[in-house]
């Protein structure tokens, strides 16, 4: 036999068996957990205070989340993830707003307290290696965010209370990136988009 093919031969297949460890390391199921800047744009257009509907229109949110993700990794190129974000505060605004008591519109002062509780997804991700410690992908799901309002309103030394809560939830997507800094540690970064409401978080993340 040719020993320069024999020796090719060689090179060839510890080189295949070099790449087929390595994407067999990659395989498997991994964690994450982070801190998550969430924005949206809420609808306070019918919120109940004391028996009245109190029209306060749309108010801009952003809040900071903690948040955790649990996927399987099938291959080098595809995973499987969920995603869990809770609150962790929220937006105030106070606004006067006229308001129908018998018959009578009186302007009453309120403050409005916002906050995102929670949001789920599912996603499909693709993932493009660039390197050994690497990736780049991209992420395609569904999922639902739920946004709550407490209103306090004032008027002549009287108050009253409400609150409201509103749900979103439709087709989810986004892109990021990841560089693992060991075999089983890394740092993670996401842009995601779920109807009006726009995440961005960053993580650790552990493969097992």
């Amino acid at each position: 036999m040719n020993r320069k093919f024999l020796v090719s031969a060689v090179t060839v297949l510890g080189f295949m068996t070099s790449a087929s460890a390595f994407a067999a390391e990659k395989e498997g199921v991994y964690v994450t957990l982070g801190a998550t800047s969430l924005s949206s744009d809420v609808d306070l257009s019918d919120l109940d205070v004391a028996g009245q509907n109190v029209d306060f229109g749309s108010e801009d949110i952003s809040v900071i989340m903690l948040t955790g993700r649990l996927g399987y990794r099938l291959n080098d190129f595809f995973a499987l993830e969920g995603e869990a974000g809770f609150g962790l505060g929220g937006d105030d605004f106070d606004r006067t707003v006229p308001v129908n008591v018998q018959g009578n519109l009186i302007n009453v002062d309120t403050n409005v307290d916002l906050k995102v509780e929670n949001y789920f997804v599912g996603f499909a991700r693709g993932i493009l290696p660039v390197s050994d410690q690497f990736d780049v992908f991209a992420r395609l799901g569904y999922g639902q965010a739920t946004a709550k309002a407490d209103v306090v309103a004032s008027v002549a030394g009287l108050t009253a209370t409400g609150s409201a809560e509103e749900d979103a939830d439709g087709i989810a997507y986004g892109v990021g990136a990841q560089y693992n800094f060991t075999d089983h540690d890394g740092i993670r970064a996401d842009y995601t988009q779920l109807e009006d409401t726009s995440i961005i978080s960053i993580a650790y993340s552990r493969r097992f």
